[in-house]
């Protein structure tokens, strides 16, 4: 059973979630009310992961679309038209499983928002009383304007991560901007985490920091220590995607101070993710069977200015190979 949502603006607030149902990746278009696969939507109580329902049972309303997809080699169908699933107890039960699972991400989800937004409004407050206050103080003291930055450090007391992915209809690349502030009074370490659609054949360009690849589809970049008061900025853009193709980027960190804006990676599901790439790079076995000739191989290494020539890009290192 695989299970996905999308959740955000474009979607009506106030009528039911989109349903889209898929057996052996054929959907299924009719019958939605007696399918299995909606009754285990509806199985879900969905008002403890921000969507709106009424009594916490049938389908959710909210800005969103569920999709769900059983494969099998014995999906049962309710007729031969096969439009909707027929009850099982065992397809049920994982069925409703991914879907709590699903619905505590889209819970982390939201309460990041919801944190971020209202650090976000602290801020911009703060930055427009303290310097009135400190401006007119000085003007009725006759003295200079003090430097702030301790003080608003010390009221923010956070570290906050900033994220911007924009269309650049000029290049014809998606550019991804982040900027990492340490509001703390104290010098802060970490490493930056990101996706980035390379399994749909992206390209990642201009990204003066370097960094190294992690896994398919997550670069990493250690930071220099982050001074309290300081910021550090992390710039790069995407090539070979079409507009609309990404319009959000994921960010993760490993430190021991939480960043708002960002979530704390999840070092199993990046092994994960790595187990799946080696698996899928495994030579078959008549590959194994393919050079016999019992030679030794020498692999002399790439400088870097020649590997980052290769890449089509002198600024990164080439190194080896989501909201719910």
């Amino acid at each position: 059973v695989e299970v996905g949502l999308i959740f955000g603006d474009g979607m009506a607030a106030d009528k039911p979630v989109e349903i889209l149902r898929f057996a052996n990746r054929v959907p299924l278009m009719y019958q939605q009310g007696g399918c299995l696969l909606t009754k285990a939507i509806e199985s879900v109580d969905w008002r403890q992961y921000g969507l709106d329902q009424a009594g916490g049972r049938g389908v959710p309303k909210g800005p969103a679309a569920i999709l769900v997809h059983l494969a099998s080699t014995n999906v049962q169908f309710t007729s031969e038209a096969k439009e909707a699933l027929s009850d099982n107890e065992n397809v049920m039960e994982e069925a409703r499983k991914a879907m709590l699972e699903m619905g505590r991400g889209l819970r982390k989800h939201l309460e990041k928002q919801k944190k971020m937004g209202k650090t976000k409004e602290k801020f911009e407050l703060i930055n427009d009383i303290i310097p009135a206050i400190a401006e007119k103080s000085a003007s009725l003291l006759d003295l200079p304007i003090p430097d702030l930055a301790a003080s608003i450090t010390k009221i923010m007391s956070a570290v906050i991560a900033e994220t911007t992915t924009t269309w650049n209809k000029e290049t014809k690349q998606t550019d991804v901007h982040i900027i990492l502030y340490n509001y703390t009074s104290r010098a802060r370490s970490y490493t930056m985490l990101v996706n980035w659609p390379e399994r749909q054949g992206a390209t990642m360009v201009g990204n003066e920091l370097g960094g190294r690849k992690e896994a398919l589809g997550v670069w990493a970049w250690k930071l220099e220590t982050l001074q309290p008061g300081s910021q550090t900025v992390i710039t790069y853009s995407l090539e070979g995607l079409e507009k609309g193709d990404w319009n959000e980027t994921d960010v993760f960190y490993r430190g021991s101070q939480e960043v708002i804006g960002a979530t704390k990676m999840d070092e199993k599901l990046l092994d994960e993710i790595r187990r799946q790439e080696q698996a899928a790079d495994a030579p078959t076995p008549e590959e194994d069977l393919g050079d016999t000739d019992g030679e030794d191989e020498t692999v002399e290494a790439v400088p870097k200015s020649e590997a980052a020539h290769a890449t089509g890009d002198t600024k990164q290192t080439t190194l080896f190979g989501g909201d719910y």
